[in-house]
């Protein structure tokens, strides 16, 4: 029997994620362009302003948890929030050692838009699909992620992040 990448889901998961990410940029930037912005948000940058949208003053380290991913490359995506005029760095007034990242002014601007793009494009992304077929594939993603981390720990739910469900 000949090996075909097609009939392996991984294979299917890899290159939905990648369409996402991609379409999603692609959303992102529009948005940014449309109200006059000369930067570009990307979706990890996203993830980090809707963050601190929902609270402002965050740690370095509870980024990288919340949003389960690693601390240079938080650092990375602060950097260039930062060099956008989005965010800053400040170190906290109790504890000087700890740095808290805050929204700007031109941050809490674009946030007046980039909600509202991110909701119409999850919309267009789950065109098609009930709640309940919703609900059902948050669920087999998240069983998914149990389940490579039966075979690498440091893929799994290294974050801590999934609610608590019943695995299979």
């Amino acid at each position: 029997m000949a090996f075909q990448i097609e009939d392996y889901p991984g294979y299917w998961l890899f290159y939905a994620q990648r369409s996402v990410v991609y379409a999603f940029n692609k959303a992102l930037k529009n948005c940014c362009i449309e109200h006059g912005k000369l930067y570009a948000v990307t979706p990890p940058q996203w993830g980090v302003l809707s963050l601190l949208f929902e609270q402002d003053g965050i740690a370095v380290g509870a980024i990288s948890k919340k949003r389960a991913i690693e601390m240079p490359t938080v650092n990375g995506i602060i950097k260039r929030l930062e060099q956008s005029g989005l965010v800053e760095r400040r170190h906290d007034l109790e504890d000087r050692r700890q740095v808290k990242v805050y929204l700007t002014n031109e941050g809490r601007d674009i946030m007046r838009y980039l909600p509202d793009a991110a909701r119409a494009f999850n919309e267009i992304m789950m065109t098609g699909f009930s709640q309940d077929e919703k609900q059902k594939l948050i669920e087999t993603l998240q069983q998914i992620v149990v389940n490579v981390g039966k075979v690498d720990p440091d893929a799994g739910d290294r974050f801590g992040l999934l609610p608590n469900f019943k695995t299979q």
